[in-house]
């Protein structure tokens, strides 16, 4: 759904909050903590993911895991890694060095992981994986930290109510924007991101229109991202600039019939099938990093915008034209854009989105120029400041841990408003310990909540319990008997 979000009404905020509304009820919460609230005290911090591996995601933690205080900041990594690389071992060995920890959790009951987050003492716990692929929500759900939050691995809302905070940033989730979340918004003074470039990216290559004698547009996006209304506007843009070609590289191009559909679509667009190039997946990343030379000018996708992709390009020397829009996954573009001092390709509608194509296109040697540049400009921006993003990431760790020491966690609130507000035959019972003053636990006729070692079970929707079947629902140690 976010691939084609348009953000123009909230039915995707619906059915991520009713996902969530759902999901909570597998799972029993915990409502209070031996978490000394000593506001300037070392925080522990836990990332949780299965991507510290040659992943999306990996290129933006690695700088929090790299130049963290571990003094002040302990780092606890929660390592759901199905399958280790060399990033896996070079993150591990890190981290240790530094004095963190390192749990591997794959394979292991979700209850379980989140019983070990609790004795590990974690203050705040960041889940980076959001909706995709071996994610951890299920113990996010338990709520095992006094604070939660979510960043990197997803453009919108989880849909839980245990998860307190999402870091973004002003340009990603402008002050005055209309989407809505579950969690509260916690935007750093920069951009959300640091990037962190591949080693094995290699040079910088020359502008390939010097060579070729015309341009070729590009983009290595996920093809879901890839929609007929960017092969519309791209078609335009290929239209207008004669001989130029556009090279698309992406997993799926393995199958025939996928190149086949989609060299299809831009036919009917007026553009001819021998001026694209398709490109399947490109297993060694120096190669992928190298293919960057294939493409004078990287197009973005919309409304769905690119990120790493985004990254990657600017770094290869490839000027990147986004188009913003009015939800983060449009707007991610933007952020990395204007940080790296590269507003003037922002655009904000499909025509001036052509237009600054056409713009760039139309001046090989500006192109060649920019392209030699552009990689110190990104690497001295705050898109590649590991150091300093990481000072910006602690502090806002810190109001959080400061706002939760004055009684202010967001999820409980989140929670406690659940409660008031569904119909009395969904009303949430929970048990509210360790925040301000404590809240008598509300039973309704249906179902009472029972808490054992700090737990509690919530309950969104629940029909009536027999005796027996009551019994079996009960917490016994903190997790439902299996």
């Amino acid at each position: 759904m976010n691939y084609i979000n348009e953000g123009s009404d909230d039915k995707l905020f619906e059915a991520h909050r009713e996902w969530g509304m759902r999901f909570m009820k597998l799972y029993p919460q915990y409502t209070s903590w031996d978490n000394p609230k000593d506001m300037e005290r070392p925080l522990v911090i836990g990332y949780v993911s299965p991507d510290y591996i040659t992943h999306s995601v990996s290129y933006f933690i690695e700088a929090p895991l790299f130049f963290h205080d571990y003094t002040n900041y302990k780092v606890i990594v929660y390592s759901g890694v199905v399958k280790a690389d060399a990033k896996t071992h070079k993150f591990k060995d890190r981290v240790l060095k530094k004095g963190g920890l390192w749990r591997d959790i794959y394979g292991i009951d979700e209850k379980k992981v989140a019983s070990m987050v609790r004795e590990d003492k974690v203050d705040i716990l960041v889940e980076l994986t959001g909706h995709t692929a071996n994610n951890k929500l299920g113990m996010m759900a338990c709520r095992p930290a006094p604070i939660q939050a979510t960043w990197i691995g997803y453009p919108n809302t989880t849909g839980l109510p245990t998860i307190d905070y999402r870091i973004t940033d002003a340009l990603a989730d402008p002050l005055d924007t209309k989407q809505k979340h579950v969690e509260e918004l916690v935007r750093l003074p920069k951009c959300f991101l640091c990037y962190t470039p591949s080693p094995d990216a290699g040079p910088v290559c020359p502008t390939p229109a010097l060579s070729n004698g015309f341009i070729t547009f590009g983009s290595f996006n996920n093809l879901a991202k890839i929609t007929p209304k960017v092969l519309k506007v791209w078609a335009r843009i290929l239209c207008a600039v004669p001989n130029s070609r556009l090279v698309v590289k992406c997993k799926p191009f393995c199958s025939d019939s996928v190149r086949q559909r989609f060299l299809s679509i831009l036919e009917q667009l007026g553009l001819e099938p021998l001026r694209v190039d398709l490109l399947p997946l490109i297993l060694l990343n120096h190669d992928h990093m190298q293919a960057y030379s294939l493409m004078d000018i990287s197009l973005d996708t919309f409304p769905y915008a690119g990120t790493t992709t985004t990254c990657e390009s600017l770094y290869m020397g490839v000027p990147c034209v986004t188009m913003a829009g009015s939800v983060h996954a449009h707007n991610v573009g933007v952020s990395l854009l204007k940080n790296v001092g590269l507003e003037r390709l922002i655009a904000k509608t499909e025509d001036e989105y052509v237009q600054l194509a056409l713009d760039l296109a139309s001046n090989a040697l500006a192109l060649s120029e920019l392209r030699l540049t552009l990689r110190e400009l990104m690497a001295k921006s705050p898109v590649c400041h590991g150091a300093k993003f990481t000072k910006d990431l602690e502090s806002a760790y810190r109001n959080m841990w400061h706002r939760y020491c004055h009684g202010d966690a967001p999820a409980l609130k989140n929670m406690e408003a659940l409660k008031l507000h569904l119909p009395q035959s969904e009303k949430i019972t929970i048990m509210f310990s360790d925040i301000g003053e404590a809240t008598g636990v509300e039973e309704n006729h249906q179902q009472q909540a029972v808490k054992a070692n700090g737990m509690s079970l919530v309950s969104l929707s629940t029909p009536s319990l027999t005796s027996s079947q009551e019994s079996q629902s009960q917490i016994v140690n903190g997790v439902r008997p299996s």
